[in-house]
């Protein structure tokens, strides 16, 4: 899903915290890594937030990966953000994830991930129309 696809307040907010991160040298004891994840869950309607709390056996460093999977950055680059020795790390984790989310072969993770993503999306717009009718 392409940012076009997001509500405005969500583009809003990606682009404010896009522009703190590029003015910004590591504010708030974060790293930049961290700041990628905060964005990549913002991005991802609370993707991240709910594979914590899906899948409580998936490290912070997972979750973070697939965020960064998600959004479409390259193998290279997330070695790189995680500071990875070897570009074969990266797959490694990527093998660790799909065993922890008991995925099958024929399931690819970036579909798995997509698709949570957009329910996760849907399920916001709907509690979003819900509480605007109970007004």
């Amino acid at each position: 899903m392409n940012a076009a696809a997001l509500s405005g307040d969500s583009v809003y907010l990606l682009s404010k915290r896009l522009d703190r991160i590029l003015s910004s040298t590591r504010g708030e004891g974060r790293t930049v890594r961290d700041e990628f994840l905060v964005l990549a869950d913002i991005y991802h309607a609370g993707l991240l937030t709910w594979l914590q709390e899906t899948y409580p056996e998936l490290t912070r460093s997972e979750v973070g990966l697939c965020g960064l999977i998600l959004l479409g950055l390259e193998p290279a680059c997330i070695d790189r953000i995680f500071g990875y020795d070897h570009g074969q790390t990266f797959y490694n984790k990527r093998a660790d994830i799909r065993r922890k989310l008991h995925l099958e072969r024929s399931v690819p993770l970036e579909r798995y991930l997509s698709e949570a993503a957009d329910r996760l999306r849907r399920e916001h717009a709907n509690s979003i129309r819900q509480f605007g009718r109970r007004r």
